[in-house]
This record gives structure tokens, sequence and C-alpha cells, in this order.
């Protein structure tokens, strides 16, 4: 029993648990509910003994893929890592992470530092290694020896090293893993601590009894800080095997503490190390305190009924010796707000716990206490199990939540007897004293138990200080004497459904948030770079702002995605040589094991050198970013950074980056006595003065507030001084050079040459160019006259910027050092988009890069951030210790070598002729061995082979990637894409790519595990991204490519479509149990025949695999699947039914396509077409953007598959857009209006959406010209042809000609402008008038049968300079003008009704809008109908209304006017012809 006289302070924490290798990730699965608990990782578990009569359970806890060391950091070479026990290195890494966590100093004298740590004597992996090594080869050679007695002695040696060398390396070090106290030691070793340092074994109480050692040497005063905790890694078959043979294993293969079913524990792993100091010493040191150790108890069961049966004597004395030490009686009411407890899920360790607990702290009161333990989440971790529960109290006392406990729905019936209650989800912790305790009842009858307590706020007097003896951690290196344990600048990210959410997760404190990693999810989400006190508050004043923010003051905040699922699409700018800054990109390759750029200096004025090193750092940047799933949509550069954009997309040179060409342009485009002047003001400002300066030309026109302007360098200077005097701001640049202007053009005859015969190419990710603000043409010739244009002509970057926002590019990544995200800010204003660099003076490449990967998180992207933490020298820690398999050229040598010796055995056979003639016959003998040798040598080529064709689990693939093959996207290879096409046409259409056939993204799936399964079984899937839509039509091809991934995965590419992880295996691992059925539920109202019947899904035949829909809940569904033949088609039938859930409980943005995958587990082959496969859809999140959930699909009363995070995106749809979705052959997306006119609004804000409508919409020809269109004007003019041709389809609906589909109507312009109508591919129309028109976010249209004039127009109602009115107004209209009120609404009504009737002359204002005479012909006041008086003699009548924007769009009005019957009858007026115009 220790009890400190002063209270012990936990000032750090580190954790390497289950699901869970830092701190901040172990809280929020806590708080989340996460189950860590997992099938046997491959390698760690013999398969072969598993099984119901042996160990029937194959369910535990593992922290494999979090494994990782990098032993460089402690000054340990790579060799001695690999053959060093696994859990020593794990116990150092979790060490080092708690010093840094308690803010990465220490006392200067290192022998009042100590570290004591639980660990047991259990067969580590190591230790396992190194006794099948000893023990284990010398029983096999024992055992050959007695069945193949003829073996000879060299033989026996040969199959024991084969056996040997496929145990993997071996050195002196692995020897130590025969000393459990190495794992304390190596921690002492390379921390330099020089306290006590051991390791204490009281089975499951160890990491207790280890606090309890600690707090002890804290409380005499022998140590001033210490280190506890446990550490446990043993998933040996042996161990497996006794609980098994216990039954204490869980047959139901979960882990429930205190449910009234439990039936077993589930083992795991892990290692938790807590840092202590006295609590005076932590204020004065100014830590952060998490909680305080107020006492633990630890008592033996002494004389028990068995060793292995726990004593509930023995648990009540160590609770009882806690809280007498603590002075403070447990039965007191609130004395404790939280337990955690032992509670292994057995049946017998669970009822004797729950009575301890009714003994000691009451029985029969109401409850006040919750219970938990944090087993049911990562399993039983053994020694380590009372650092785990102890880390996780101290967690809920330092954030005052309460946190739930899994697996304990209906709790057992005897902790209903207690004053404890297990709490199902997170809440807060309100108390008065924050107190929690701690269990850890060990085998054999040791026991301990501790109590925490929230810290008491300092006495005043206190100020906390950092001592000058404190000083970082140092770890020897191979080099240099000392290396820090210091950490990289945390990452912060928060995650939450809107900005009040994220508000809530603020107000955890800056303590709680200085940490690094991820919280929290949702939509609205907030990244700070290195959160600091300024940096929260900053947070906090942005997030209440509720706008989005950029990244200044290292914060960004988007309250909704503008990325990702926002539709956003993502641009890279390179720099040019304008900016002036020299790349900090050093230290990216080496973090990523990228080639570095060459080493070359660019001395002063040597422009290219500094042209070929920007080309460098921007290829670098764009390997780099790749690497953390940062990948552009478009590339683009900024004068000479153009060049880098087309090195990086691969245009330029062959098997060259293309720096020796552009490196020749540069060094010939010198021309002395020209200069560059930059400018703070505009490109049309600029030009405006420059005829006063001859020989000027503008050369950049780079933002609304900046441009270049090149020329002699007298005139320069004075153009200078000049607009100084103006207020104008402006800097001659270092450059001597006519780049970008007509000066070069005498030079450039060479440089012709040199463009014409280099070697280019389109490119792989599209280019924009800063010429012309659009993409580079994808013909060489193209691309050669752009390359030429783009020397002589001026940089267009503010309208490339422009141009880019329009084509849907929300995104903005520089890749080098420069001001183009300013240029952008400039250009953009206040729309929203993100700027930010990936290259910055101020701060290392690495730092950059995070902030980079930071704000395209925030504003909705998700880049890899463990690729950007993890060290290039880390390794991952090999846990497993099962069987080994002979590598196949050493096994084929093997069975050559030991199948001749029983041919010699067995005298002469007919399997080995040759070897009876052998012993007497010279040639015989030579021959068999010539021909044992062949076969022997063709045997290790054929395994060779055998082993790159199919590589096992854990074997690399080499780079570059290996083609696995090339997939054809055509019907005629897929015939089956023709039930899976997006649109649906006029029966017998002809072409098939107006009706969109697209390879399913499960498809896709299924292509990219087949093609992993040359390496093995094909078991699961993560981290599936499906990144654009594969369409068939045109045909087109894709690279299907496998590569060594992380984490053992294997990395598989589906060409640019979609990328995912794929796990092999050589068997499926067990199924998870069934889920339950969630309540309430109720009877679908639509059937699954309806759902195809009434078109809810696009799908046809072969992909119809919903065959019911059983149960319709709030946030789940249940169907019934028959599998369909084609590839993928189950899985797809999965995604409708998730489709139907949101069809059925939703009425707004419904249309819903699969973005992502995070898991999916298979446990056996797919199902066989037309089998019966159930299907059980549970919604985790659903949002405006986002649909995601879970999916479990069950075969024969057995999970066959089971999906985590199957994310869907949600499109954008106009109100009522569902029927025109459903039935576009008779219905339409714009809506009929009194006067017969069609009106339509833009309900499709995202970029994605948008392209999603347009498909349906356009036909062939019309989708060739909408791409041609410049990117600003394509949505007025889509807008307005879909309100044209839904006019039209109505008209011909009125005239009863059937269903018409969108395709079958074209809408052309005659030479003067008049829209026509035509049908396409057979579709006959009448002779029809058509008009419209566009403004803003709507669009209008009117036909009329012909000779009857059609005139539509629409305006916004906005305020027009006075001017306009004399312009635009007779004289005769100006009475009328003032009988409307003569303001903004009058003169729009007027200008509608002249534009009107104007259309419908055929002719147009054509700038004479006062020949167009408009009157009353209605009463008076009456503005809704007028007469247009038009210069051929003809009036027409216009009806006219005001209508607005709906809900969504931005508050505006319009007017429209349009022609009605009769219009277009000729005027007797002598008025009127007195008006007329010749």
């Amino acid at each position: 029993m220790t009890a400190a006289r002063e209270p012990v302070a936990i000032v750090g924490m580190a954790v390497t648990l289950p699901g869970a290798a830092d701190l901040d990730t172990y809280w929020r699965n806590i708080t989340g509910g996460v189950d860590a608990v997992t099938e046997a990782p491959p390698g760690r578990l013999d398969p072969e003994c598993h099984r119901p009569d042996a160990v029937y359970c194959r369910r535990g806890g593992f922290v494999d893929g979090l494994a990782d060391f990098d032993p460089a950091a402690f000054g340990i070479m790579p060799a001695a890592a690999r053959t060093t026990e696994p859990d020593q290195l794990i116990a150092l890494r979790t060490a080092a992470a708690a010093v840094a966590d308690a803010g990465g100093t220490l006392p200067a004298d290192r022998s009042r530092i100590g570290v004591v740590l639980g660990r047991g004597g259990y067969l580590t992996a190591g230790l396992a290694r190194l006794d099948q090594r000893v023990r284990t080869s010398s029983q096999l050679i024992r055992t050959v020896r007695e069945v193949l007695p003829d073996l000879d002695g060299e033989q026996l040696d040969r199959l024991r090293t084969a056996f040997v060398d496929a145990l993997g390396p071996h050195s002196p070090e692995s020897v130590i893993g025969l000393v459990p106290n190495f794992a304390a030691s190596r921690v002492a070793n390379r921390l330099d601590l020089r306290g006590p340092a051991y390791t204490v074994d009281a089975a499951c109480a160890s990491s207790l009894v280890a606090v309890d050692h600690a707090v002890r040497e804290l409380e005499r005063g022998r140590c001033d800080v210490m280190l506890a905790g446990g550490v446990h890694h043993c998933h040996d078959i042996t161990l497996w095997s006794v609980f098994a043979e216990l039954r204490a294993l869980s047959p139901s293969q979960r882990i429930r503490p205190f449910h009234r079913d439990a039936d077993g524990v589930l083992l795991g792993e892990g290692t938790g190390v807590l840092v202590l100091k006295r609590l005076a010493d932590a204020r004065q040191d100014g830590d952060r305190i998490y909680a305080l150790v107020r006492a633990v108890g630890v008592a033996s069961d002494g004389r028990a009924a068995s060793l292995v049966t726990p004593d509930p004597a023995g648990q009540a004395h160590a609770v009882r010796l806690a809280w007498a030490a603590a002075g403070l009686d447990p039965a007191a009411p609130d004395a404790l707000g939280l337990l955690e407890a032992h509670g292994t899920g057995t049946p017998r360790g669970d009822q004797v716990e729950m009575a301890v607990l009714g003994e000691v702290f009451g029985r029969g009161t109401e409850p006040d206490a919750v219970i938990g333990s944090v087993k049911s989440m990562i399993g039983h971790a053994m020694p380590a199990a009372g650092a785990a529960g102890m880390i996780k109290a101290a967690l809920a006392i330092h954030h005052r939540v309460l946190p739930p406990t899994l697996h304990c729905e209906v709790p057992h019936p005897a902790l209903l007897d207690t004053r404890f209650r297990p709490a199902h989800t997170a809440r807060p912790w309100e108390a008065g004293v924050r107190r929690a305790a701690v269990n850890a009842f060990g085998f054999g009858g040791i026991n301990a138990h501790a109590i925490l307590e929230e810290p008491r706020p300092a006495p005043a007097a206190i100020r906390p200080t950092r001592t000058t003896t404190a000083r970082p951690v140092p770890v020897p290196e191979a080099r240099t004497p000392r290396l820090e344990v210091t950490e990289r600048e945390p990452l912060l990210r928060l995650a939450a459904p809107g900005p009040e959410g994220l508000a809530e997760l603020l107000d955890a404190g800056d303590t709680t948030l200085r940490g690094a990693g991820e919280r929290g999810r949702g939509p609205a989400r907030l990244a700070i770079a290195g959160p600091d006190a300024r940096k929260l508050a900053l947070a906090r004043k942005a997030v209440a702002q509720g706008r989005p923010w950029g990244g200044r003051g290292d914060v960004w905040f988007a309250p909704a995605p503008l990325l990702g699922a926002g539709g956003g699409r993502t641009a890279f700018l390179f720099p040019g040589l304008e900016a002036g800054s020299a790349s900090r990109a050093d230290g990216v390759a080496a973090h990523f094991g990228l080639e570095p750029p060459p080493a070359r200096e660019a001395r002063a004025g040597d422009l290219a050198g500094r042209t070929v090193a920007l080309i460098s750092a921007g290829r670098l940047l764009a390997s780099a970013l790749d690497r953390i799933d940062v990948r552009p949509d478009a590339l683009a550069g900024h004068s000479a950074g153009e060049w880098t954009a087309m090195a990086v997309a691969g245009m330029l040179g062959s098997g060259d980056p293309g720096e020796s060409l552009v490196e020749t342009l540069v060094r010939r485009m010198r021309l002395p006595r020209l200069a560059f002047l930059v400018l703070g003001t505009s490109a049309a400002q600029a030009t405006a003065v420059l005829p006063g300066h001859p020989g000027i030309a503008l050369s950049h026109d780079d933002a609304p507030h900046q441009c270049v302007v090149c020329g002699p360098r007298e005139e320069i200077e004075a153009l200078a001084a000049r607009l100084r005097g103006e207020g104008v701001l402006g800097r001659v640049l270092p450059f001597e050079s006519g780049f970008h202007t007509p000066m070069l053009a005498p030079h450039l005859n060479p440089l012709r040459e040199l463009v014409r015969h280099a070697v280019v190419r389109a490119a792989r990710t599209p280019v924009w160019s800063g010429t012309t603000a659009a993409p580079f043409p994808d013909d060489e010739a193209g691309i050669r006259e752009l390359f030429f244009r783009h020397l002589l002509e001026p940089v267009r970057f503010r309208q490339l910027t422009e141009s880019l926002y329009e084509a849907g590019f929300r995104a903005f990544v520089q890749l080098g050092a420069g001001q183009l995200p300013a240029l952008v800010g400039d250009t953009l204003g206040s729309r929203a988009h993100l700027a930010v660099t990936a290259d910055s003076p101020r701060r290392d490449g690495l730092s950059q890069l995070g902030r980079v990967a930071l704000g395209l998180w925030a504003f909705g992207a998700d880049p890899d951030f463990t690729a950007l933490a993890a060290s290039r020298t880390a390794m991952r820690i090999d846990l497993g210790a099962g069987p080994v398999s002979l590598e196949p050229a050493a096994r084929e040598r093997l069975r050559s070598l030991l199948g001749r010796q029983n041919r010699a055995g067995a005298g002469e056979t007919a399997a080995a002729p040759l070897s009876a003639f052998a012993r007497h016959i010279p040639a015989a003998a030579e021959l068999d061995a010539l021909l044992t040798e062949t076969a022997t040598t063709a045997a290790t080529l054929f395994a060779a082979a055998e082993s790159s064709a199919r590589p096992a689990h854990r074997t690399a693939l080499k780079a570059p990637r290996t083609v696995v093959e090339t997939v054809e996207i055509d019907v005629a290879r897929m015939p089956y894409l023709l039930d899976h096409c997006f649109y649906r046409q006029r029966p017998g259409w002809p072409d098939l790519a107006d009706r969109r056939p697209v390879v399913p993204a499960t498809t896709i799936v299924q292509h990219m595990m087949d093609a992993a399964g040359a390496a093995g079984t094909p078991v699961a899937v993560r981290d599936a991204r499906f990144l654009e839509w594969a369409v068939a039509a045109p045909p087109g091809t894709a690279e299907l490519t496998v590569a060594a991934g992380r984490d053992g995965w294997l990395r598989a590419e589906f060409g640019r479509y979609a990328r995912a992880d794929v796990r092999v295996a050589g068997t499926y691992p067990a199924p998870p149990a069934p889920w339950p059925c969630d309540r309430p539920e109720s009877p679908p109202e639509v059937s699954a025949r309806e759902m195809y019947e009434q078109r809810w899904m696009f799908h046809g035949p072969r992909f119809q695999g919903v065959t019911a829909v059983t149960a319709l809940g709030e946030r789940h569904v249940r169907g019934v699947l028959t599998a369909p033949a084609a590839p993928g088609a189950l899985l797809d039938s999965a995604g409708q039914l998730i489709g139907y859930w949101l069809m059925a409980t939703r009425t707004e943005r419904t249309v819903v396509l699969p973005v992502s995958i995070r898991q999916a587990c298979f446990h056996g082959p797919a199902p066989a077409p037309g089998s019966r496969v159930e299907c059980h859809v549970r919604i985790t999140v659903l949002d405006a953007t986002v649909l995601e959930c879970d999916v479990q699909l069950t075969h024969g009363g057995r999970v066959w598959a089971e999906i985590r995070g199957w994310r869907d995106r949600r499109f954008d749809s106009a109100p009522g857009s569902v029927a025109a979705d459903r039935h576009p052959e008779r219905c339409t997306l714009s809506t009929r209006q009194p006067g017969g006119w069609q009106l339509l609004f833009d309900h499709w804000p995202d970029p994605a959406s948008w392209d999603l409508m347009m498909h349906g919409q356009l036909a062939g020809e019309e989708r060739a010209e909408y791409a041609r269109r410049a990117p600003r004007g394509r949505r007025a003019w889509l807008l307005g042809r879909i309100a044209a041709k839904d006019a039209v389809r109505r008209h011909l609906w009125d005239l009863d000609a059937g269903p018409v589909f969108p395709g079958e109507v074209r809408v052309r312009n005659e030479p003067g402008g008049r829209p026509r109508p035509e049908g396409v591919h057979g579709r006959e129309l009448p002779p029809l008038e058509l008009s419209l028109a566009h403004c803003r976010e709507a669009a209008v249209a009117l036909v009329r049968p012909a000779g009857t004039p059609a005139g539509i127009d629409a305006e916004e109602i906005t305020d027009r300079p006075d001017t306009t009115v004399a312009m635009a107004l007779d004289p005769a209209e100006h009475a009328l003008f003032e009988r409307l009120g003569a303001g903004s609404e009058a003169l729009t009504r007027l200008w509608a009704a002249k534009e009107a009737a104007a259309k419908a002359e055929g002719t147009g204002l054509h700038g004479n809008p006062r020949g167009f005479v408009v009157t009353t012909a209605a009463g008076p006041g009456d503005a809704d109908a007028v007469d247009v008086r038009t210069p051929s003699g003809r009036s027409h009548p216009v009806r006219l209304t005001r209508i607005g924007n709906p809900p969504g769009l931005p508050p505006r009005d319009y007017i429209v006017a349009w022609t009605s019957e009769g219009s277009g009858h000729v005027s007797r007026d002598p008025a009127s012809e007195k008006g007329q115009q010749p």
C-alpha cells in the first residue's frame, strides 16, 4: 500500500494500444466507442491451431500496423533493431512519446529519473524465434532422422540451415529477449535515465504495481521523475492455448464485461507509459497535470481455493487499503465518479469483482457512479491492462468526460445491485471533485487498486516556471553524442456537423487542444498548425464568424466542404522567376525517399540556372504531395512556371524532364538594356499610360492590383517615376529579357527551331496555359504553337485564375516559393476558395507540407497525414512468431536433394531409372547428375517466377509499379455495362455515349481484388477512393497496377479512376456475428420491384440485384439481394439499397454515387450468381453533402462481407427534378409559367452536380459545343439551352407527340444569332419560333408555332447609370417611365419589353433601343401589359412579370417580358410611322 504524503501528478502519458498509436487517438476511440478488437492478422497465430477442439477463438486486440519504430531517432542501428525483442522497441518509443507529452524536458540530474514497467515472462516474439532457432530446429532434425534414417548428416544439416534461415535474421541482440528487465533497461539506456530501472511481474496487476513502486520512489525523495507503466506484446499460440484449455476465451468471440451473457475474455496487447512527478514539482515547472495519484493499494489472495480462481477477500482488501491510505470513505455519497474495472468478461471474474464492488462501495443505493472496462474495446492487455485503464481514467478526469464501455447493453443482475452503471455514450462529468479508481487483479491472486483525483487549482503563491536545470531528453546516436527526443509541430484537426459543434470542441481548453490528431466528424472542419493559445483564440474567432478562414495565423476553417464532397477541384500552380525566394524544400526528398534535386548553384542573374532549379523543386514537391494523397486535377504555371507544369505533366522530353530545352531557351532570351517593372495596379491602368512611353509593353496581367511591363530600362525608370507620383508603387526586377513581349520576336529564329524539334506529348494531367487561360491542346502541333506563343504574349494570370474558378477549381496549391496565393486571393476576392503554398521561406519543407495538408483537409479534402508524419527511416516491427515456410528456391533444392537420396535408398524404380546404372556405368552417373542439376535449376527458376508472380503477403513489390494488365473499358468487352448507364434515351438511340455507360465503383474494386489475387486470397480492401467515372463510350483503357503498400497491404490503382489498398492472406478470416435487428423499423412503402419499375434506380436487369426491401428505419434499412452475375454487381446492389433508404426517407439531394470505402472485409468467396444474400445497412453520417454507412452482407446465415465507411456523395438537385431524372421523356427540369414560357433556375452550385446534370440534358454534338465554350459562359449557355429544349418538348407534348427525350431536340443558332430548334436522330419537329434568354441564375424560353413571332427576355432589377435612361428611352417613353415610378424596376421593365420585341422581330436591338418604343396597351398603371412598336412598323403586345430567385440562391429579382399571342401586327398609328427609322 502506498499513499503519497503529497499527491503525485501525472504530467505525461503515451500509449501503443490496439487501434491507437497515440494518446489523442486512444481518447477519441474511447469516447467514440470504437471497437478495436479484430481478427488475428496474418503471421501472428498459427491458423492450424485454430479449431473447435483446440484454440477456438481468433479475435483479439492487436497493434500490427501501429508498431512503427525509427531506429535512427534513438541511435540504434537498423540491423540491430530488426533482431531486438519487439516489446523493448515499443516500450522505448512509447516512453519517449510520454516524455514528449510531458513537455520534452527532464531534470539535468539523470540519477533522479527512473523507470519501472510491468512486464510478464511470456513467450514474446523474439524469445519464441530464439526458441525455434535452438530447440525446435534440433527437435525437427531429431524427428526427421527417426522417420528417414537414410538421410546423411549433410542433408540434415542443409534441412536445419533452411529452417533456421526461414526464421529471419539473428544477432546477439536476440538473446537479450531472455532477460525481461531489458524492457526497462533499454528505455533507461536510450533516454539516459540513471535512477532505478527494472520490471515487475504481477500478472495482470503489473502496471499498477509498477505505478506503486514509482510513487514510492517519488514519496521517499529518491527520484524527481518516474516513468511507470506496462508492456505486453505476446500473442503466442501457447498463451492462447492455455486460455482455451481453461475455457476462458469467449466462444462468441466478443468480450462483454459485466453483461448478463458474458462468456469469456479476448486477449489483447499494448504498452502504456505515464510520467509521474511530485505535485509541488509539477506546479513549479508549469506542467500540464492530467490527474493526481492519491493512493495505490496492493494485496494478495493468500490461501485461496485455487491459484487461477479469483478470491473476493483479497480484492476487497486491496481496494480498502487504497481508500484508507487516501483518507477517504469508499461508501460515501459521490466518493467516486468513475471506476475503471478489471472487467475481463469471464463469468467468474466479473461476478467476483461485482461482489467486491457491492461489499466495499455499498449495495442497494441509487446509482451515482459509472463503471467501465477498456478491455471491451481493446481486449485484455495482460500486464499492460492496468496502464491502459489508468490512462483512460486520467484522460476522463482531464477532459471531464465520463466515457462509455462497450457490449454491456443488458447488465448483469449483480451489477444492478451496486451503485455502478455502465455508460453507453460519452457524457459530461459534473462533480464537485472528479475522482476515479482503477482495478487490476492478476492471475495467482495479486490485486491492485489505484485512486486518481482531479487536481485542485494551484495556490496563488505558486507561480509556474520552468527550472533552469531542465534540458531536452537526449539519446545516444551513432555519429553524434546526443539527440533530442522531440516531436514535430502538432497538427490539430477538428470536425463537427456545423460551426456550433466546432465551438463545443474548442471549449475543451487550450491544454487539451495543444496535441496533434483528429477529433470529431462532420462537414464543418477546423485545422491548426502548432495550436497554442494565440492560434486557438484566433480559431475560436474564425469559427464564431462562421465564414471560411484560409490560413491566416496557421488556422483554416470551412463551415462546409469546398473540396471532396463539396465538388471543388484542385489546381497546382508553379511560380515563375519573379518569386525571388529560394526553395526550402530540403528535407522533403529525404523524408519521402525521393530523388533530391541535382545540386547546382544558380548565381545571381543566372536565369537559366534558376529556371532549372524551379522545375526541379516543382517536380519534387509534386511527388511529395502525391505521397500524402494530394493530387491535382489540373496544373498551371506563372510565366516560367508554365514550363514546370509541362514537365510535371510529362509534356516535355522523352525520358527527360525538359530542363535542357528550357535552360537553352532561357539562355538565348537574355536581351540587355531591357527591364521589367512590377506595378501595384491593374493592367488596364498601366496600359492606359503606355502610349506616352514608347517601347514598353505589358508582359503580365497578374491580378486586379498587380501587373508587369517590360521595355528599355530608361523608359521603364521614367514610367516608374511617373506612376510613383500618381501613388502607384513599382519595383524594377533584376531580369534582362523580353520574355512575354513582342520584343523577343526578332531573336526567335533559333528558338523556333529548338521548339520545333523538341519532343512533346499530351499531358498526363491537364495543363492550363497562362497565355490562353485555357487547357493546352492535345495534339503535338498545337502544343508547340502554344509553347511558342508563350514566349511572345503576356502572361494572363488574372484571366487564368478566373477561368480555373469558372471550371470548378476551388483549391490552388503553389509548388515553389512565390506569391501566387496572394495573386489568386486578389483576383477571387471574397469568393469561396483556398490558396496555399507548399514552399515557404519561413519554415522547413515538411512543416509547410503539413500546412498544405491541413488547409486542404479543412476545406474538404482527405490527405494522408500518416505518410506526412512517418519517418523515412522508420521500420515496421514484426510482432509475429508463427510458423514459417521455406523460400521456394530453398524448398525446391531440398526436395531435389532429399528426393535423390530416397531414390537411391529405394533401389531400381521407375521413378529414377538411371540411378540403378549410375553406380557401375560412369556415363549413366554423369547423365543422372546432369539431369538432376538441370531439374534442380529449373525448379529453382520456376519457384522464383512463381514467387515473383504470386508474392507472399509480407513480400514487398519493387518499384516501379508493375502493370498487371491494361483493362479495356468498352461495352464490347464489358457488355454488362449496357445495364449500367447513367441516362436513358429513346429505344434504338444510335449514340451510346449519350447513355453514358460507366464502370461501377464496385466493379473496379473487383478488378483490383482480382489483380491482387496473384499474391494470395484477397480478404480485405481499405481506403478505396473513386476519383473519376470510368466511362465506356467512347472506349478507353485503364492500367491496372499493383504495388507494395503500407502495413503489408498491396496498393492497387485502376488508372486515373480509382485506387485502393488490398490485403491478401492464405485463408479468409473468421466471420463476425451478424448484426442484430435495429429498432424501431417498419415495412417499406415501395417494394424492390416498384423501385425499379418507378425508376428510382437507373440500373438495368443485369444490375437489378435488390429483390426485397424487408425493413426501413430512421438510420437503417434491411433487404434481400439476389447475387447478379456481372462482376461487382452484388456490392453495387448493396449500394442501391443505400440509395433506396435515402430516397424513401428524404426529399432533397437524393441522388448519390459512391466516392470511397474506408474498409471492406470478406470472410469467404463471393456467393454464386442467383444466391440469396441478406443486406443490413446502418447509416452513420448524413449531412448536406455526404451519406456514410456500414454494410453487412450475410449468406447462408454467415457473414460474407462487412463494409465500414461506405461513403456516397450527395448531389445538388432542383426542386422537383426527381421526376425529370426518372422520366426525362415526359418531365422537364424547367417549369411552365402562365403565358406558356419555361423558367429554370441554377440549382447546381457545385461543379460535379452541374456536370452530372449537363450530361443528362445534352447529346453528342451539343456536349462538344458546350466543351468548346469559354468556362465563364458555360453555365448561362446551358441553362438557356435546357429551358429552350424543355419549351420545345412541352409544345410537342401539347401536340400529343408522345415521349420526347432532351437529346432528341437540339438548338442551333442562325448566322444572325436567332435560335432554331431541330430534331435529332429521326425526331421530326414542326416549324417553330423559339426565343430564349438567361440572366444570372435564371433562364427562360418561349416557343410559338411558325408564323407567330416569339420573343422573351429576362433582366435583373438593378440600379443602372443615369445615362442609361437617355440612351435607352425614346422621348415618347419618358412619360410612361415616370408613371411606372421612374426607378430601377421601371427602367428594367421597359428594357426587357424592348428586348422581347426585338427578339420577336428576329433582329435584336442592334444598338438602337430607342427605335423600339414601349406604349401602354392596358389601363393606366398596368405595368404587366405593354405594346412595343418596332422599326419595321410592327407592334408586339408584351406581357411582363416580376420573379425572384428561390431560397438557396443569391437574393435577386428579375423582370421577364414575353410576346403574347397575336404579336407582330402592322401598326396603323401615324405616330408609329413617324417614329420609324429607315
